[in-house]
């Protein structure tokens, strides 16, 4: 068998790479470059109408439904990914690249190539999250705990049950080949708990912890927790078709908060991972609910707060967003939707606050 090296230069967000060997284990497998993942603005529109009509065939209407998705062996072939038998099938303990009909190659990476999504590199809050144990699902990586080398990474509780292995993939191929790594295990898990009970933290091998970074991808933060409790709106959802939502306010000022968010579902805004902004509604002891845009691919993701609450405070975690509402004009089918997150102050574990400025890659001076 002969081995093919191929090295280059990758410039992301003004970071220099360093040239990356490639070790082939398939004898006329071809070249491989990183690159970011983007799904075809067409695949991405049209798995998400499928997910939506999933759910609202799923669930009925005035009920609150998690953002789980797991995809059929034809959405993942979409996604340039083998069948759902094969990935629950196979492990990816080092970075692997795999192709669409289960032939796999062995890559090695920088240390900073665990893709987060739009020029963020690591292990880190809005990070991609495949779930291969007992099924197949896609969510996103919420907020970091611990210290430096015995970090954790929340997601939610729905996502997978303690022992399960969580899979990142770590980087793109010029290719369109995904490039796949087992970088943990659910070591704290709800399950699916409804509202305000859906979280869960994964525990990180030590030889992958130099991959993680506590901040947001776009956003930066968090620093500290959001703690304050009060309803910033009322919002009652009519029953009757062709009625619209009434609202009324709260004048509390650390109440209406912006919700800073970065997940990876796509069919919103950008294909692949991206930011997004949306209002606080109502804040209880476990969860919040805001209005927002999110799609396939978010459950799990994390969200921060604007400011805080108190004066001087920014970019405060405010929780994983785990729910939405299904209301009974199916107004959720927009685009836009009434959410619901579990608070990160539910989660047992010590928060690891992140850089205010977001920057492209975890290293010692920026974590």
């Amino acid at each position: 068998m002969m081995f093919s090296r191929t090295f280059l230069l990758l410039v992301l967000g003004g970071l220099l790479v360093a040239p990356l060997p490639f070790l082939a284990t398939a004898e006329e497998a071809p070249p491989l470059e990183i690159g970011e993942y983007v799904v075809p603005e067409d695949v991405a529109c049209k798995i998400r109408e499928q997910w939506l009509d999933t759910i609202a065939a799923t669930y009925e209407p005035d009920t609150w439904a998690p953002l789980k998705w797991e995809p059929t062996n034809e959405q993942l072939a979409m996604l340039g990914l083998p069948s759902r038998e094969w990935l629950m099938a196979n492990e990816f303990p080092v970075p692997t690249a795999v192709y669409p009909n289960g032939e796999t190659v062995q890559v090695t990476l920088p240390a900073v190539a665990a893709y987060g999504g739009a020029g963020c590199f690591g292990i880190r809050p809005g990070a991609w999250l495949l779930l291969l144990d007992g099924g197949v699902g896609w969510c996103s990586m919420a907020h970091v705990y611990g210290s430096p080398g015995s970090y954790s990474i929340s997601t939610a509780g729905h996502c997978g049950k303690v022992g399960d292995r969580a899979t990142v993939i770590a980087a793109f191929s010029n290719t369109g080949i995904p490039i796949l790594l087992d970088f943990g295990k659910f070591s704290k898990s709800t399950g699916d708990g409804g509202i305000g009970k859906d979280w869960a933290l994964i525990s990180v091998e030590s030889q992958y912890q130099h991959l993680v970074s506590p901040t947001m991808c776009a956003w930066g933060g968090p620093t500290g927790m959001f703690t304050k409790m009060g309803a910033t709106v009322g919002v009652n959802w009519p029953r009757q078709i062709g009625r619209v939502p009434s609202v009324s306010t709260n004048t509390d000022p650390f109440l209406p908060q912006a919700i800073l968010h970065y997940g990876h579902g796509t069919g919103v805004g950008q294909a692949v991972g991206s930011a997004r902004v949306g209002a606080a509604v109502d804040w209880r002891a476990s969860y919040f609910t805001w209005f927002g845009a999110i799609s396939f691919g978010d459950s799990g993701s994390g969200s921060n707060t604007a400011a805080g609450d108190s004066i001087g405070a920014v970019r405060e975690a405010a929780g994983i967003n785990t729910h939405i509402y299904i209301d009974g004009l199916q107004l959720f089918k927009t685009g836009t939707g009434y959410l619901a997150s579990t608070r990160a102050t539910e989660v047992t574990g010590t928060l690891a606050n992140g850089q205010l400025a977001p920057y492209p890659a975890p290293v010692p001076i920026a974590p």
